[in-house]
């Protein structure tokens, strides 16, 4: 066997099987975490709690247990830019504070309380009537500031919601939140399936299998990549 290969055409060709090998894995651990968030949303379905007492205190409190009774709201909310659990469209969450139950150090927990679709007006609220604890998210490297002024935030933001709630710093518990529970898994796991992205995978796992198939044979052809000794 005999090869040589061609310096610039072997460059590209690496730098391509590098992005569609990158992309696969990609795509293989989409599917891994998809599985994952399924398997803890139906072993969370499994076991509802009656109220939010025994969702934290009782027992052993996870992320996605339904909560069937909400201790009364207070005054005043707060809204986090979100997706709608029903179909993953984009629109404001709606965060009532309520007490919290008396493990939780913090006085307050936000549940929310609707959902209101983008560029919609107040009458389309969808209200919220199943709650599941989750623990809030953290803002991200490229989530925009909160607008604490307008009540309106892109993450969780302990003292700027207490502040737009008229509450003490640190009143609002920043372990759990209450969240929306529609006794569905959420949009955005069941719209781009686990399956789905396996596919994904064998597509790119597949581009580079050809990529490589069309680079062997390109060097083949113009005699640079024989299987059989070469001849003296």
């Amino acid at each position: 066997m005999h090869f040589r290969p061609m310096p610039l055409l072997t460059l590209l060709t690496l730098a391509a099987l590098a992005f569609l090998l990158t992309l696969g894995v990609w795509q293989v651990q989409r599917m891994a975490w998809k599985e994952a968030e399924l398997d803890c949303w139906r072993e969370a379905s499994a076991s509802p709690a009656r109220d939010l007492d025994e969702a934290l205190c009782v027992d052993t409190p996870f992320e996605g247990r339904s909560v069937g009774y909400l201790p009364e709201e207070r005054s005043g909310n707060v809204r986090v830019y979100g997706r709608s659990l029903e179909n993953n469209a984009p629109g404001w969450r709606i965060f009532v504070p309520v007490d919290a139950p008396g493990c939780i150090e913090s006085g307050f927990m936000l549940a929310e309380a609707a959902f209101q679709p983008l560029g919609d007006a107040d009458e389309t609220l969808i209200m919220v009537e199943r709650w599941r604890i989750e623990v809030p998210p953290a803002p991200g490297a490229f989530t925009p500031d909160p607008l604490p002024e307008e009540r309106t935030f892109y993450a969780f933001d302990g003292p700027g919601m207490a502040a737009a709630l008229g509450l003490d710093d640190g009143a609002v518990s920043s372990s759990w939140w209450l969240a929306q529970d529609t006794g569905e898994p959420p949009a955005y796991l069941t719209a781009t399936p686990p399956e789905r992205h396996f596919g994904y995978a064998l597509t790119w796992f597949g581009m580079a299998v050809a990529l490589l198939a069309v680079y062997l044979v390109f060097h083949a052809a113009r005699g640079r990549l024989s299987f059989t000794g070469r001849k003296e």
